[in-house]
């Protein structure tokens, strides 16, 4: 118990380190952003006569250390972070991950012992993933609602006889985030010099988003071929629209089979807790003996591996 109080005491200390730095370093971090969108705003005039080469803007995968760059997942992870938080880096991700499963694990250690601690490690491991797939999840979700929109005003802003990087630039003014973000990035990587056809297809592959992929492809294709741009926008918001439609159909018929499956995998918990309540000895029992740990183990990974199956089965994908 002693050693499991110290751990505990470690890792507050730790914690509060952490965040203290973390702190200082956002606050460093954020000046240094102020002073480049600066100097970026009073150099956007002049910047494409003074130069024609393209000139692309920082990627994802720049501010990865090099050690993390051996790793072939950690690149692909951080373009998911960088789409759930554009100012997080992987490295101050990674500290999260190890304070959050350090609690977790000590706080589950002493009300469980070590194989308690073990599990609580690997859940408090998996929560940061969890929230950062589910923000991504939610942002990628917000970005194809606001799409079909965004088209319809850069159609009425061709119509009335502007550019098409003008129109970019308004919708980084008029439109919500975190669309607009990523056409205000578009739109300075094309004033900057970089032609407005390559501009597009990166901010598609940063997106992962197919919805905008099309759009970049499309437009690519009519600025090489020629024609009606605004009527092509037209068509793809359409589109956009009734697959987004067609989607929703299809979530609402299988609403049913992902509620029974919740219920499903909440039932043998709940059946536990109430069984711990009425008959306390019988609970000790599967958290205090090996056999018990090892139940309960086998238990949580068939829970695990329902939940994945349920998912497969009520995700239709349109």
């Amino acid at each position: 118990m002693e050693q499991f109080l110290v751990i505990l005491v470690a890792s507050s200390v730790g914690a509060l380190v952490w965040a203290v730095l973390y702190a200082a370093t956002s606050a460093t971090e954020g000046k240094k952003r102020k002073i480049q969108q600066r100097l970026s705003a009073e150099t956007r005039s002049d910047s494409a006569t003074r130069s024609t080469r393209p000139l692309t803007l920082n990627a994802a995968t720049a501010s990865l250390p090099r050690l993390l760059k051996r790793f072939p997942l950690l690149p692909l992870f951080q373009r998911r972070l960088s789409q759930a938080f554009p100012q997080l880096a992987l490295g101050k991700f990674l500290i999260v991950m190890t304070v959050v499963s350090a609690f977790v694990s000590t706080m589950a250690g002493l009300l469980g012992g070590t194989p308690m601690a073990l599990l609580g490690a690997a859940a408090g491991a998996y929560l940061p993933f969890f929230v950062v797939f589910t923000k991504r999840a939610r942002r990628q979700r917000r970005l194809t609602q606001q799409l079909p929109e965004a088209l319809d005003f850069l159609s009425r802003v061709l119509r009335a006889g502007q550019s098409f990087s003008t129109g970019l630039q308004m919708m980084a003014e008029e439109m919500a985030p975190p669309l607009s973000l990523e056409f205000r990035r578009c739109y300075d990587q094309h004033s900057l010099g970089q032609p407005i056809e390559q501009a597009l297809r990166e901010t598609a592959i940063r997106l992962e988003s197919p919805d905008f992929a099309f759009f970049a492809t499309a437009v690519t294709i009519q600025r090489q071929s020629g024609g009606d741009m605004a009527e092509v926008l037209r068509n793809i918001s359409h589109m956009i629209r009734q697959r987004l439609r067609l989607q929703q159909s299809v979530k609402s018929k299988t609403a049913e089979g992902r509620f029974t499956g919740y219920i499903m995998v909440a039932f043998p918990f709940v059946m536990f807790c109430l069984t711990w309540f009425l008959n306390p000895e019988r609970g000790n029992v599967m958290l205090n003996t090996h056999e018990g740990h090892l139940l309960l183990g086998t238990a949580v990974g068939l829970q695990v591996l329902g939940i994945f199956l349920i998912r497969k089965i009520t995700t239709v994908k349109v």
